[in-house]
């Protein structure tokens, strides 16, 4: 195991302490701070979705979820790869300006990785993202990435998801 799989099983593994607000501010600084000129302007080739998966004990809005896309996005940026994910989306702003990076008319994205995880399965967000990948007319390659186990089986997966939760 790298060093960086390492740091993630201590931060989240048994015993873990819970993530705090001030943990879920420095995470989405950090991200917002590698966004390249305006976000509205930014289009990277790279995209990460991931459900928080807020835990007993988690602020609000924060949870494992996040620590894995960061993680993600610290490993690409390392190699000189930008990224994008909802941890690069300022506060006050909609989350749905992933949607264009994702398949606009000036979207540039190749990959959407996505962070595998039981919280995937419960988030409508994250299917939108895959949904929108999958019929984008780009050819968006979509990368699942496994941090966690068990996953749910297929019966319950994404059980609460109605047709409307589709629409972009």
């Amino acid at each position: 195991m790298g060093a960086g799989a390492a740091t993630l099983s201590t931060m989240m593994g048994p015993g873990a302490p819970a993530l705090t607000l001030e943990d879920g501010e420095v995470a989405r600084a950090a991200m917002q701070a590698l966004v390249k000129g305006e976000l509205n302007a930014y289009y990277p080739e790279v995209l990460i979705s991931y459900a928080t998966g807020r835990r007993e004990g988690d602020a609000p809005g924060c949870g494992p979820g996040m620590l894995y896309c960061k993680k993600i996005c610290e490993l690409l940026e390392a190699e000189g790869i930008d990224t994008f994910s909802g941890l690069h989306v300022p506060a006050g702003t909609d989350w749905k300006v992933f949607l264009l990076k994702l398949n606009s008319r000036f979207a540039n994205c190749k990959v959407l990785i996505v962070v595998v995880s039981p919280a995937l399965y419960e988030s409508i967000p994250c299917l939108t993202e895959i949904f929108n990948a999958l019929t984008s007319k780009k050819g968006v390659k979509i990368i699942p990435v496994l941090f966690e186990n068990p996953l749910p089986r297929s019966d319950d997966q994404w059980t609460k998801v109605q047709a409307h939760d589709l629409k972009a």
